[in-house]
């Protein structure tokens, strides 16, 4: 037992606190001795903050009653400590909020969350995604997992230094996490714990994606994606803008066409800072792009907004 407190000590060092402690407290707290039987307790401290841990396994749904139980019983919530786990085990616990350690150092816990991530953003300070980083976040909340560096280079075009330095950065302000895998088990394989929360932290530091904007006739040509309102009335029964409105990238040359249903009338263009190609669909910009690049607000546009994205696990009014 005194192995298993120095060994969640020191995950917890390394990847949290650098002055975590951990004891055993199976003397300390009174239990049934069929909850004292069933578990090995250990008292952590974290960030200024108490935590128990529970060392057990997750081979039967029998063991997670018992925690329940044993939550119950000591009148706070109790975070396993795994020596091994599996993918699978990992993002159901994740989804039912139990929180967890593991030997390898996966760690999931909700009553730190307010703790852990404000010393990850004394580690690494993000105010606003670089363009980089907003092409890994429209990745990782588009795309399908695992996500990898490999995944994103490909789709992006970005240097393998740059799409390390991206996906790496989400990680370490907490919006997404990562497992050791592939055939050298020395690859990362990203997954997002909490598709809602990282589309509410992520759209707060998004930043505004449109760099400039343009008035201009449009003519047939195949570089402007639908954007802006004139997407969301694509995806809604919002009447279309007068003048339609295009996005291009931040390398597209402002004299070449623009390809609309309407040859000839005039168009609102907006430059983004990254390219929105990656992530359109039938010429239309994806549904992050899109809002992100309406700047008005009224209840007409909020009921069309709900109507589009409401059926993205993500979307939270």
């Amino acid at each position: 037992m005194k192995s298993t407190s120095n060994n969640i000590q020191s995950i917890l060092r390394r990847f949290a606190d650098e002055s975590a402690t951990v004891d055993c407290v199976n003397d300390e707290v009174m239990l049934s001795p069929f909850l004292a039987g069933s578990f090995n307790l250990y008292r952590g401290n974290v960030l200024g903050t108490s935590v128990m841990f529970a060392e057990g396994t997750l081979e039967t749904e029998e063991m997670l009653k018992r925690l329940d139980a044993l939550e119950r019983s000591v009148g706070e919530p109790v975070a396993l400590f795994l020596s091994f786990s599996t993918t699978s085990q990992k993002r159901s616990l994740i989804a039912a909020r139990r929180g967890f350690l593991t030997g390898q150092g996966d760690m999931y816990l909700p009553q730190l969350a307010v703790a852990l991530e404000a010393s990850a953003k004394r580690k690494l300070l993000i105010k606003t995604f670089t363009p980089a980083q907003q092409q890994a976040f429209l990745y990782c909340l588009l795309g399908n997992e695992p996500f990898t560096q490999a995944g994103l280079r490909e789709l992006t075009g970005m240097s393998a230094a740059g799409a390390s330095r991206a996906l790496s950065s989400l990680s370490e302000v907490g919006l997404i996490d990562y497992e050791i895998g592939g055939k050298t088990g020395r690859k990362r394989e990203y997954f997002v714990p909490d598709k809602a929360e990282f589309f509410r932290r992520g759209k707060k530091l998004f930043g505004d994606p449109v760099k400039s904007i343009e008035r201009r006739a449009c003519s047939m040509g195949n570089h402007a994606l639908v954007s802006g309102l004139s997407a969301l009335a694509r995806r809604s029964d919002l009447v279309p803008p007068l003048n339609a409105i295009v996005a291009i990238g931040p390398n597209v040359k402002i004299n070449e066409s623009f390809d609309i249903e309407e040859p000839g009338e005039m168009c609102t263009v907006q430059r983004l800072s990254y390219n929105p190609a990656l992530f359109a669909v039938d010429g239309v910009v994806d549904p992050f792009t899109m809002l992100m690049t309406i700047d008005e607000d009224d209840e007409r546009i909020s009921i069309a907004l709900r109507e589009a994205l409401g059926g993205y696990s993500w979307f939270k009014d």
